[in-house]
């Protein structure tokens, strides 16, 4: 397998994963815009790339969301963000609608600083994980 064929599958599997998965550069423009996010955004990746975060989703608070990447760029450290402590980041509608008792899907956040080959933190990633059969079942 040759380092693109490599890149490629890759790619394929952060495009399919059940996880939203959002590449962050430092001024919060988008670099990766994975299916599920997709999905549950209604928007594509090519209307996102290189468009900043907050314009495109405003219903994520901005100043709450930057408090929680900055310690990412600041200390080269995950940060996790679990339902309990804010029930959404995105506002998607929960997409079991007739199960789930809330309208909007619970979510936990992880932040992972993404390094540069000379191991200098160059982007941040948001794995965004939907909770909601586990809220629904406590």
């Amino acid at each position: 397998m040759t380092e693109m064929d490599e890149l490629h599958a890759k790619m394929s599997i952060l495009g399919a994963i059940d996880v939203g998965i959002v590449v962050l550069d430092r001024d919060y423009r988008i670099n990766m815009w994975n299916e599920f996010m997709q999905n549950h955004s209604g928007l594509r990746p090519s209307q996102v790339r290189d468009k900043n975060l907050f314009k495109m989703c405003p219903e994520v608070d901005q100043a709450w969301l930057e408090r929680k990447v900055e310690r990412v760029w600041e200390l080269d450290a995950r940060v996790f963000i679990t339902w309990e402590q804010r029930p959404y980041v995105f506002r998607f509608r929960n997409s079991r609608p007739v199960s789930g008792y809330s309208e909007w899907m619970y979510q936990n956040l992880t932040i992972i600083p993404l390094h540069n080959t000379r191991g200098e933190v160059y982007q941040v990633c948001l794995i965004l994980y939907d909770v909601s059969e586990q809220v629904r079942e406590r």
